[in-house]
């Protein structure tokens, strides 16, 4: 699992090398960025019934193979498009390796107390692969080219498989089925929905096949609640929903994943279009978001422990927002500490929302129904994820190209030199390419439009994470219990519901 997160946040690090060698425009930037985590959220409910039902380890195996020849297509590819198929290779093999590497954990330790340390240590490892991976991105790319970091990945990869077979055991759930409708359903209305979300910023959202999509999504959403409420055996089972603590916590594991993916791309952006900083120094910055999700997720159990899920979910919300509009003040001339400062805060506010929300919807059902609430938390996250990056991301690359002609020719460039210079720098090519004398005047005027477009995007998840926070407060228990298991104490809740981000 480290080495997974490793590779995709490492992969995230590198778009802007990437991008230069392949000229990729401003909305496959956002496909690169958002395709991994959109196939996981499509795929991870199927994968966690299908290792229930073959076994978990040929499961998990077959993603780590999955994995391995993602990340081959990608270190291999000659064009953009290549690499956003890789990356959704990666995203298939993630989704087979993300619940089934979790259940094995579980499934090897019959003690709760063994069991919540094995899984804590699980969500650590994971951790620690999201923290690093920029870090590690921008090492690799001082001696070697972008595509180092997936040649990477294959090595670990195959020296996974091989261990595989000696340290992996088996396990099922017997009486367990698949359900095709609900898969067919669920990869429709999630699929279609991003990617009119991320294409309709380039090709406009009033356009026919831009609506066309979105009726599609529509139209499989609806026809997957009616398979699912018909079906003997659902993928997932919708009258969970009707608990209102089980709702209101997978709506704030969305809204949470949602703005900590969507900040980290479009700060990602920011520091290499308007900071020029180099892979190995944006790893470093994004630190104080992802390093303090890390140190955060794993003192949030201490803190329900005080306080309750209430408070601490609540609490995580009004932070995470507080957060998003303070980086409404983020300029070209804003101190990088100050920058550091407020993405800490946001990722306190988040790492103080998902591994608690995860608990509370594991344990406000029935015990037989964990498994079924534990995959549709983390589908709700890993939606969260894939549409953070494309809705912000769209936000941001559509606003930088409305904004940008408009910037240069008030600082007195031509409007055709203007025109052209724009769509180097957000159709693929390079700012660079502008005649020397223009220069300083290129990088102003890209940073006043990116702060611009910025300020749009931010303010979403602000809005959305202060929204979430008054549903919180009003719908969600302050201490959920499993009637299956009343003694369970809230700390241990939250250990074993993990800190995986999923990026």
């Amino acid at each position: 699992m480290m080495a997974a997160f490793l590779v995709i946040t490492a992969s995230v690090a590198i778009l802007a090398p990437m991008a230069r060698a392949l000229h990729t425009s401003g909305t496959e930037e956002v496909w690169v960025a958002s395709i991994y985590s959109l196939a996981v959220s499509c795929l991870v409910l199927t994968a966690a019934t299908v290792g229930d039902v073959i076994g978990r380890r040929r499961v998990f195996a077959t993603g780590v193979f999955v994995l391995g020849l993602g990340s081959l297509l990608v270190a291999l590819a000659a064009d953009t498009g290549v690499v956003i198929l890789g990356q959704a290779v990666m995203g298939i093999g993630g989704a087979m390796v993300l619940p089934n590497s979790l259940a094995i954990v579980a499934n090897l330790f019959a003690d709760p107390r063994e069991r919540t340390a094995a899984v804590s240590a699980w969500a650590a490892v994971s951790g620690l692969g999201l923290a690093a991976g920029p870090v590690v991105g921008g090492v690799l790319l001082l001696w070697f080219s972008w595509r180092s970091v997936f040649f990477l990945t294959i090595a670990l990869a195959a020296f996974v498989l091989v261990l595989v077979p000696f340290f992996i055991p088996d396990s099922r759930s017997p009486g367990r089925r698949l359900d095709p409708p609900g898969l067919v359903l669920g990869v429709l209305a999630i699929g279609a929905l991003s990617y009119g979300v991320i294409q309709g910023g380039s090709d406009g959202y009033a356009t026919t096949a831009i609506l066309a999509t979105f009726c599609v999504a529509a139209v499989s959403a609806a026809a997957f609640v009616a398979a699912e409420r018909n079906s003997a055996a659902p993928m997932l089972h919708l009258p969970l929903f009707a608990n209102p603590s089980f709702s209101a916590a997978n709506a704030a594991a969305f809204v949470a994943q949602f703005s900590f993916v969507g900040i980290a791309f479009v700060e990602l952006l920011y520091f290499e279009q308007v900071k020029r900083y180099s892979v190995l120094e944006l790893g470093i910055r994004l630190l104080a978001l992802t390093g303090t999700y890390v140190i955060t997720s794993a003192v949030a159990s201490h803190v329900v422990r005080w306080l309750g899920f209430k408070v601490v979910i609540t609490g995580g919300l009004v932070l995470l927002g507080a957060g998003g509009f303070l980086l409404l003040a983020q300029g070209p001339s804003t101190s990088p500490t100050a920058i550091s400062l407020v993405l800490a805060l946001c990722a306190v506010g988040v790492g103080f929302v998902v591994p608690p929300a995860t608990a509370v919807a594991v344990i406000s059902v029935e015990d037989h129904q964990g498994g079924m609430a534990s995959g549709a938390v983390n589908m709700s996250r890993q939606v969260g994820s894939a549409l953070g990056a494309a809705i912000l991301g769209t936000v941001l690359t559509s606003g930088l190209a409305a904004n940008l002609p408009g910037a240069l020719t008030s600082r007195g460039v031509p409007a055709p030199t203007a025109g052209k210079i724009a769509a180097a720098a957000t159709g693929g090519g390079s700012r660079g390419s502008a005649p020397v004398s223009l220069r300083g005047t290129v990088d102003s005027a890209v940073g006043s439009a990116f702060g611009t477009a910025m300020q749009h995007a931010v303010l979403i998840p602000g809005m959305l994470a202060l929204v979430m926070a008054i549903i919180t407060a009003a719908f969600l228990r302050a201490r959920p219990v499993n009637p299956a298991d009343p003694a369970a104490s809230p700390a241990e809740l939250v250990a074993e519901a993990g800190t995986d981000p999923a990026p």
